[in-house]
C-alpha cells in the first residue's frame, strides 16, 4: 500500500503538542531543558517530509495489507539510533521505553514500529533483490602473501587500470550513469541533507566548489573462509578449491597502510567539501578493499558529476596515491585544478624538456641549483623561470648560456598538468590548498570512531550502505546544530515549544 506522508510543519505541530502534554510541570520542564534540549534541536531540524515522495515506487500501489508508517518517521527512528550509536534491536527498545523519543520520532508513546518493520524498510531503501551484489556460493578468495611498507598504499594489479579508465571517460565524452543499489539512499541524502547544506553555506561555494577525496578501510564482521559446502575435510583435505557459502560475499582483501596488515572486507571511498567548516560529506562510496584509490577516484568522480551536475567542481585535493598522469589529464579537460602530492616512489628521476624538476616543480639547472621563478609569460598560459646566478648575480662555474640576461626556461599547464599544475608546487597558495585535505580524514574519523562504523560488524552491501549513509546524514544534522549554537540561534526549550508552527 502507498504510504501517507504529512508536512514538516504538521510533525514539528505534533511533537510540541505531545511534548507540552507530557511535560506539562516546571520540574518535567526543567527535566526535558536539561536532558534532551539537544536531541530535539537535532532530530526536528531536519526536514524528512521528502521521504515518501522519494521512496514511493519501494511500495505497492495496490490498497491491501496493513496501513505503511510513514517513511519520513521510519527515517527518523533510524537517524535517532545511529545518534544514540544503538543497534536495531537496542532502538526499538529505547523509543517504546522513552516518550520523548517516540514524540521526536513521529509516533505516539507505545505504537513506534517493531524490529521487523525496520528491517523490512531496509529492504526499500536498497534497490536490489538481495542483500549481496554477488551471489553467496563462490570460491574461497586467499589471502595475499607479499606486504606492503608503512604508510604505502598497495599498487593496482593492473599498472595501466588508470590510464584505460580514463581514455574511457574521454572518449565517451558525456556521464553515463549507471543504475547502483544505493541510489535511492543518495537521493535522500543528497535531497534532505547536502543540497539545505549547501543553501545554508556550509559547502563553500558550489559554482567553484573544491573537492576532496580519500578512501579508507572498513573491516566486514564476516569470516574469509566461508562455510563449507563439501566433504573433502573427511578424507583430510582441508585446503580444497571447493565452493563454498560465505555471510558477505562482497568482501575482499585489502592492505591497511596505515595498520601495516591485510584487512578483509571494503574501502570507503569519501568525497568531502574542502570548504566545509564541519568537514561535510557529500558522497560516500563503498568500493571493493582490492581496489586502488586512484581507481576509486575516477569512478567515483564520474558518479559525483552526475549527482551534482548543477555544481562546478573548480579544484581537486588528493594525496600522492592520486598521482597519475591520466588522473590529470581528465581534470584538465573538465577544467579543474589539481591540487595533487607528487608520488616520487613511483616517478623516479623528474625531466621535463631535458631539464631536472625537483619534487616542489621548480626546473633544476645543471649545477643543481633551483631556477628563478619569473612571473607568468605575458599573452602565453606559461611561467617564465630565469638563471639562478644573473638574478643573484653571483657567478656560475659552468655557465650554459652567454647571453647577459642568462639561461630562460618556461613551464606549462598544457604540456604537463602533472608536474607543473595551475597553481606552482612550490607556493604558499599551493601548500594553503593541500592543507585542506585534512578535511577528508577527519570526516571518515567521524564515521569510523565517533559513530563507530565498524562496531556493528555488518555482513552485506546493503548493510554498510544503509549504515555509512545514515552517519553521513548525521554528520550533516550535527553540524546544522552547531551552527545554530554558534549563531546562538537556539532557544529553550520551554520557548520552543511555545512558538507557532510556520505554515
Amino acid at each position: 500500500m502507498t504510504p501517507v506522508s504529512r508536512s514538516h510543519q504538521d510533525y514539528l505541530a505534533f511533537v510540541r503538542e505531545q511534548l507540552r502534554k507530557e511535560y506539562n510541570s516546571p520540574e518535567a520542564m526543567l527535566f526535558l531543558q536539561r536532558f534532551y534540549s539537544d536531541i530535539i534541536f537535532w532530530i526536528t531540524a531536519s526536514d524528512l517530509s521528502a521521504t515518501a515522495s522519494l521512496i514511493r515506487s519501494a511500495y505497492s500501489s495496490k490498497p491491501r495489507g496493513r496501513k505503511p508508517h510513514d517513511p519520513a518517521d521510519m527515517l527518523r527512528c533510524l537517524l535517532l539510533m545511529t545518534k544514540l550509536g544503538l543497534s536495531v534491536d537496542e532502538g526499538v527498545v529505547a523509543i517504546r521505553t522513552t516518550p520523548v523519543y517516540a514524540t521526536l520520532c513521529g509516533f505516539l508513546p507505545g505504537e513506534s514500529p517493531g524490529v521487523g518493520t525496520f528491517y523490512d524498510f531496509f529492504s526499500r531503501l536498497w534497490r536490489a533483490s538481495t542483500p549481496h551484489k554477488t551471489g553467496r556460493v563462490k570460491r574461497r578468495l586467499k589471502k595475499p602473501r607479499k606486504k606492503g611498507k608503512k604508510n604505502q598504499k598497495q599498487e593496482p594489479k593492473n599498472p595501466k587500470i588508470t590510464e584505460r579508465l580514463v581514455s574511457r571517460v574521454l572518449r565517451e565524452g558525456k556521464i553515463h550513469y549507471t543504475p547502483k543499489e544505493h541510489d535511492l539512499l543518495q537521493q535522500l541524502f543528497q535531497t534532505m541533507f547536502v543540497l539545505p547544506s549547501a543553501a545554508k553555506g556550509l559547502l563553500g561555494d558550489t559554482k567553484a566548489f573544491r573537492v576532496i577525496g580519500d578512501g579508507s578501510p572498513a573491516s566486514t564482521g564476516a569470516r574469509s573462509f566461508g562455510k563449507f559446502l563439501c566433504d573433502c575435510r573427511k578424507s583430510g583435505n582441508w585446503k580444497c578449491d571447493c565452493k563454498r557459502q560465505f555471510s558477505d560475499p562482497d568482501a575482499d582483501w585489502g592492505w591497511d597502510s596505515y595498520r601495516e596488515k591485510y584487512y578483509y572486507g571494503r574501502t570507503l571511498y569519501m568525497f568531502t567539501a574542502a570548504d566545509s567548516p564541519y568537514d561535510l560529506p557529500v558522497y560516500p562510496r563503498l568500493f571493493r578493499a582490492s581496489q586502488h584509490d586512484a581507481v576509486s577516484w575516477i569512478c567515483g568522480y564520474r558518479e559525483l558529476r552526475y549527482w551534482y551536475a548543477d555544481w562546478k567542481v573548480g579544484e581537486a585535493i588528493l594525496d600522492s596515491a592520486h598521482d597519475a598522469l591520466p588522473i590529470y589529464t581528465m581534470l584538465e579537460r573538465d577544467d579543474v585544478s589539481s591540487i595533487i602530492d607528487l608520488n616520487l616512489r613511483r616517478s623516479g628521476q623528474l625531466v621535463y624538456n631535458e631539464m631536472k624538476v625537483g619534487s616542489d616543480g621548480v626546473p633544476v639547472c645543471p649545477i643543481n641549483r633551483k631556477m628563478i621563478c619569473w612571473g607568468r609569460d605575458s599573452g602565453r598560459p606559461r611561467v617564465k623561470w630565469r638563471c639562478p646566478a644573473k638574478v643573484g648575480k653571483w657567478e656560475c662555474p659552468t655557465p650554459c648560456s652567454p647571453s647577459d640576461y642568462g639561461r630562460t626556461f618556461y613551464t606549462s599547464t598544457a604540456d604537463n598538468p602533472r608536474l607543473f599544475p595551475r597553481i606552482r608546487r612550490d607556493s604558499k597558495e599551493w601548500r594553503k590548498h593541500y592543507a585542506l585535505r585534512t578535511g577528508v580524514e577527519r570526516c571518515i574519523k567521524r564515521q569510523k570512531i565517533d559513530y563507530q562504523l565498524e562496531g556493528s560488524r555488518g555482513r552485506s552491501s546493503r548493510h554498510w550502505n544503509i549504515r555509512v549513509y545514515l552517519i553521513a546524514m548525521c554528520q550533516h544534522a550535527d553540524a546544522w546544530l552547531e551552527e545554530a549554537k554558534k549563531q546562538k540561534q537556539l532557544p529553550t526549550v520551554q520557548q520552543w515549544l511555545n512558538e507557532p508552527v510556520a505554515a
